[in-house]
């Protein structure tokens, strides 16, 4: 069943894109704090931080976004 397995590959790209996310979360959580454990006050370094975040979520969205867009056009 092509379908079947059409919709498999999309699910298993949207678990692939939202696995990274988290990680990109866990990533954040990790870069606001200082080795010691300490929260990062450097507003630089916070900025910094969210905006390499946020980059990372857009380019899994938009993988999420092409995959299901592709996924309709075969259909």
């Amino acid at each position: 069943m092509p379908e079947l397995d059409a919709r498999q590959e999309l699910s298993k790209t949207y678990f692939g894109a939202c696995s990274r996310m988290q990680e990109a979360s866990d990533a954040l959580y990790e870069s606001l704090h200082t080795a010691s454990g300490e929260p990062d006050t450097c507003i630089e370094s916070v900025y910094d931080s969210i905006s390499e975040y946020r980059r990372w979520l857009l380019i899994e969205a938009d993988l999420i976004r092409e995959a299901v867009k592709q996924y309709n056009e075969a259909q």
